[in-house]
């Protein structure tokens, strides 16, 4: 039961509730990851971005293949992708901090994780 209250006090404030996103959905959290575009994809860095590499935010959840598109380079490119430092798949799912490294095609050789 609450107290009684002053005549011309403001009544108690009760925490407001958690603010959602239009239509229902959660708010949206994004991660930052490191992009560094080797060679010919250099050209599709964002402006602003500095000897092939651009820092990024984006939504979690975000794939290897997510960025690629975000980026512009066109679907189907085929390219060798480093998370890390270790080879990965397009759908590798990345972190907070993540390092993305995308090269264009190298001749010769069939990839690993075909």
């Amino acid at each position: 039961m609450e107290p009684p209250r002053q005549p011309g006090s403001d009544p108690p404030r009760r925490p407001s509730p958690r603010r959602r996103c239009p239509l229902g959905r959660r708010p949206i959290r994004s991660v930052r990851v490191e992009v560094r575009l080797f060679a010919t994809l250099e050209r599709f860095l964002p402006p602003g971005s500095r000897d092939g590499v651009a820092l990024l935010d984006v939504p979690d959840g975000s794939t290897a293949s997510d960025v690629a598109r975000r980026l512009g380079i066109p679907a189907g490119f085929e390219r060798v992708l480093l998370v890390n430092g270790r080879e990965a798949r397009p759908d590798r799912t990345l972190a907070p901090g993540d390092v993305l490294d995308l090269y264009p095609p190298l001749a010769g050789g069939a990839s690993r994780l075909a």
